[in-house]
């Protein structure tokens, strides 16, 4: 399978600890392409779920390192698309990426798989651990081949993040990364023997969330241990729909 990589053109947790995962895993990687940093403009967050991180490197660094080609270009461009055409790519794993265009979709043979640190249908688009705990839902990862939709398309794999009593929001949101990395290998297993989407459960209902207000934010601040002691206990893993 020729693999290709969506990550930032700067350093960035996530696309440090795909990249790593991946080399770590021996997959080959065709080439991975950083998108340049763009200003982003959404509220401050007031009740933060993310650590403050160091030692992050770039990941034009880490690709020199890993021997992965690394290409500076916009996602959604006619660069990518000709870089992925090129490389003959059948599947494109996001480690940083924001909304994807139709056309840029439908250029890898099987796909663009994306992890989301949320359960799909549940819990679609920003803040997803916030709009879990505001939503009642259990926190979760789904690994899911994307269509033009926010956070849809094919779901390849949920898997529940557990909950532990003393846990605090920065440590969910540590754990709800970490297990985006960790099903990395088995996805990558599930859509080389199942390439085919129509295989997987298709994304019904839900709606994509914006970034949560702090109004909001209060409120999920206050109903977090609440929730946390619904869910916490919940180590083993729980099955999502099947195809």
């Amino acid at each position: 399978m020729n693999l290709a990589v969506f990550a930032y053109d700067f350093p960035h947790k996530k696309t440090q600890e795909f990249l790593l995962r991946l080399w770590l895993e021996r997959v080959p990687i065709a080439v991975v392409v950083g998108a340049p940093p763009q200003e982003v403009s959404r509220p401050v967050a007031q009740w933060r779920t993310a650590p403050r991180h160091i030692g992050v490197l770039h990941p034009a660094h880490l690709c020199a390192r890993l021997g992965m080609p690394y290409v500076v270009a916009e996602h959604n461009g006619a660069q990518t698309a000709d870089v992925l055409r090129r490389a003959a790519t059948d599947l494109v794993v996001i480690a940083g990426a924001r909304i994807l265009r139709r056309e840029i979709i439908g250029v890898p043979r099987i796909g663009i798989v994306n992890f989301h640190p949320g359960l799909i249908p549940e819990v679609r688009g920003l803040d997803a651990l916030k709009w879990s705990v505001y939503h009642d839902v259990p926190p979760g990862v789904t690994a899911h081949l994307i269509d033009e939709r926010v956070d849809a398309g094919w779901i390849v794999l949920r898997q529940r993040v557990p909950v532990y009593p003393d846990d605090s929001r920065v440590d969910l949101g540590l754990r709800l990364l970490e297990t985006q990395v960790d099903l990395l290998p088995e996805t990558l297993r599930r859509l080389t023997e199942r390439p085919a989407r129509e295989s997987y459960a298709s994304v019904r209902g839900g709606r994509p969330n914006r970034p949560m207000p702090p109004e909001i934010e209060q409120v999920v601040a206050e109903e977090f241990e609440a929730w946390k002691a619904r869910y916490a206990g919940t180590a083993q893993a729980v099955p999502g729909p099947g195809p």
